[in-house]
């Protein structure tokens, strides 16, 4: 750690110098030691309290007649391909996720100032947040799944990666001069409407960590809360939609496909204007 580095370094710098500094030095070193211990014992201590009576399988509301809110927010960080044949858009996705869990909060000063700790995504409650038109059967593998951030206040923040396939209706009639829109859309797998409910992180997903791709541009990337009623269930079922919008770059095909073939259509053509003699 930092400053356990910054204590090997002190103690280098001693080594060196007076025997009243040698004194000074092992000092300051014990000091920086203790404050280690005692933050890392305090932090122990914490994550046992919070999950003494913790279950992470039961939905962390105040009230169990009320919805929990999801704040669900994408970052688009790449277009990895576009498969026209097959009809699925692979990208690259940050995925935000922020919920309160009323079993998640403490007194800081009661826990040496600690106002935010990391957990193990697997010993606390998550939404099942999960892309719907996905088209990929590794899709669990393709996630990374990262530890959770949590506050004092029970405020739970979960930022995770993965590599997103998502069927696509594409039409490249006007090849290649075309535009393909493509939805991913997320929404809870077993919560309903009354239990959970999605909150747009903003009106557009987040682009600002895109990379440029070599045959597509990103003209829009955009979200949308829907409420699907399904024949089923009387409940309703929120989901966020978001809408990427790509325009294909032309010029490409233009030099390497449209002009050679124009160039040798041409040349064909004028054969029959050489004299036969």
């Amino acid at each position: 750690s930092l400053s356990l580095s910054l204590s090997l370094s002190t103690l280098k710098m001693t080594s060196s110098a007076s025997p009243q500094g040698k004194v000074k030095g092992i000092i300051y070193l014990l000091l920086i030691m203790v404050v280690v211990a005692a933050g890392d014992e305090q932090e122990y201590r914490l994550t046992r309290y919070l999950m003494a009576n913790y279950d992470p399988s039961v939905r962390p509301a105040r009230n169990s007649s009320q919805a929990l809110s999801v704040v669900f927010g994408v970052s688009l960080h790449s277009i990895i391909d576009v498969d026209e044949k097959n009809q699925i858009l692979t990208t690259n996705c940050w995925l935000t996720q922020v919920w309160s869990d009323a079993h998640l909060t403490w007194n800081s000063s009661d826990f040496g100032g600690i106002q935010v700790i990391r957990v193990p995504f697997q010993r606390v409650w998550k939404p099942d947040i999960i892309l719907y038109n996905n088209a990929d059967a590794q899709y669990s593998a393709a996630t990374i799944n990262t530890n959770v951030i949590v506050t004092s206040t029970g405020v739970v923040t979960w930022l995770s990666h993965g590599i997103y396939r998502s069927s696509c209706d594409m039409n490249v009639e006007f090849f290649p001069f075309d535009v393909q829109s493509c939805k991913m859309m997320w929404a809870s797998w077993t919560y309903d409407g009354y239990q959970l409910d999605l909150v747009k992180q903003m009106d557009t997903g987040d682009m600002s960590n895109y990379q440029s791709n070599g045959e597509f541009d990103l003209v829009e990337f955009t979200a949308a809360k829907n409420i699907t009623y399904y024949s089923c269930c009387p409940e309703p079922y929120p989901d966020i939609t978001f809408t990427i919008k790509l325009r294909r770059r032309p010029m490409f095909y233009v030099f390497n496909l449209i002009l050679p073939c124009v160039l040798i259509n041409g040349i064909a053509l004028l054969v029959f204007y050489v004299p036969s003699e």
